[in-house]
């Protein structure tokens, strides 16, 4: 089944998205912590990381099937935003974590863009990204104004 004729993908999109929310939630709801899982801005930093490096790494397959319709290397686009990703999360502080990710997710939309440009993309897939990332951008400013 072709992906846009599968609302799968939107769902799922959508549903990664809780974690953003809860853990911008979670300090004004007066629970900065979830016993054994940490603070609101280490789960939502450790969470951010990890869906960071997955949005990446589906520039990967990307790339392997329609590297001649892409303007840039997206193996070597993924590999920059992912480690300095994590260099931010290993070496900083939240806010430093989460700002890194926040304008990593805004990065990967940038490059989004780019390739819906060229038709590698459709527009219903592109417009979920952009819904997500302004949810995720939004909940990542939520919790750095938290801190």
């Amino acid at each position: 089944m072709p992906m846009e004729n599968s609302k799968l993908y939107r769902y799922l999109t959508y549903a990664g998205t809780l974690p953003f929310i809860i853990c911008a939630v979670m300090p004004y709801a007066g629970n900065p912590d979830f016993p054994g899982l940490g603070s609101f801005d280490q789960i939502a930093s450790a969470y951010g990381l990890a869906i960071l490096s997955f949005m990446a790494g589906t520039h990967w397959g990307l790339y392997l099937s329609v590297a001649a319709r892409v303007p840039v290397n997206l193996f070597i686009t993924s590999n920059v935003v992912t480690v300095a990703a994590w260099a931010a999360f290993m070496a900083g502080p939240a806010l430093f974590t989460l700002a890194m990710l926040g304008a990593g997710f805004v990065f990967l939309l940038y490059i989004d863009y780019g390739l819906r440009a060229r038709e590698v993309l459709t527009p219903g897939y592109l417009r979920t990204r952009l819904h997500a990332t302004v949810i995720v951008v939004a909940s990542l400013i939520v919790t750095v104004i938290a801190l």
